[in-house]
């Protein structure tokens, strides 16, 4: 009985401590078949053509034929290897990461398991089980690599959108810098705007836009003999005493006794 348009060549464990013996590191070998593993303790590294990833188990490696693979030792997994005959399952599986970043370990070992049982049996029933799991497998794969791809993207979208949101701020410190008015800018909602924005700065949008009116501030105080009240203005604060408060509260010294001290260490290093 033939259900998959291909054939299962092995299925297995594969544990390095006993296979492979007084080395480090394996073979560099071409694969001919597709190689399907999920590590099941941490290990060396896996090397596939030109990625490498440290072997843990919260992944499943996809190697397809004709790529160049070896591994830095120790390494035990679960196994299948099998040829698939050209079509749509093959082109799902060539579309695949080698590395496939993965959520639910329970549920691909109880696959994996399952494969292994089944695999060494002669009952047609079984083979029958069997090609399901194989089938259910592929397609946990094609999920969680959209799913990762996915992320991705949104991750890189979220940079750029909160580097743009970072480059509008320095620029325009003394406009009032409102959430709402930022979020608009991103391109995202007030809620997913504020965890997007915490995520990749540490801070929350007010603590970082004080931060960042605190730090242009010293820069005045430091080059120029503005007034204070005309520092605070030009940092974008509310008012002279709000811009003392602040001040104090981050560098634990007004702003007057900020200059003087950096006043009195220029002249000392220059006398």
């Amino acid at each position: 009985m033939e259900l998959l348009p291909g054939k299962i060549v092995n299925i297995g464990i594969y544990n390095s401590s006993v296979v492979v013996k007084n080395r480090t590191v394996t073979k560099s070998r071409k694969t001919t078949l597709f190689e399907l593993e999920l590590p099941i303790a941490n290990g060396g590294i896996s090397y596939v053509d030109n990625t490498e990833r440290q072997i843990l188990p919260n992944m499943v490696i996809c190697a397809k034929p004709g790529q160049t693979r070896h591994s830095k030792l120790p390494y035990t997994c679960y196994y299948v290897h099998m040829i698939l005959k050209e079509g749509k399952l093959a082109d799902l599986l060539k579309s695949l990461p080698v590395f496939i970043d993965i959520d639910r370990y329970d549920e691909y070992l109880k696959i994996f398991k399952k494969l292994v049982k089944y695999y060494d049996t002669a009952f047609e029933i079984d083979e029958i089980m069997l090609n399901s799991l194989l089938l259910e497998l592929i397609y946990k794969l094609v999920c969680d690599s959209r799913n990762n791809k996915y992320q991705s993207k949104v991750k890189n979208n979220n940079h750029q959108a909160i580097e743009r949101v970072i480059k509008y701020i320095d620029e325009n410190l003394t406009s009032e810098l409102s959430l709402d008015e930022l979020a608009d800018l991103a391109g995202y909602s007030r809620v997913h705007f504020h965890n997007c924005f915490k995520a990749s700065t540490g801070m929350r949008l007010r603590e970082y836009v004080e931060e960042q009116r605190i730090k242009k501030a010293i820069n005045l105080l430091i080059s120029t003999d503005y007034s204070l009240t005309k520092i605070a203005y030009e940092c974008g604060f509310s008012s002279q005493s709000y811009f003392n408060y602040a001040f104090k509260r981050k560098m634990h010294q007004t702003p007057r006794e900020y200059a003087k001290e950096i006043s009195k260490r220029y002249e000392e290093d220059f006398t």
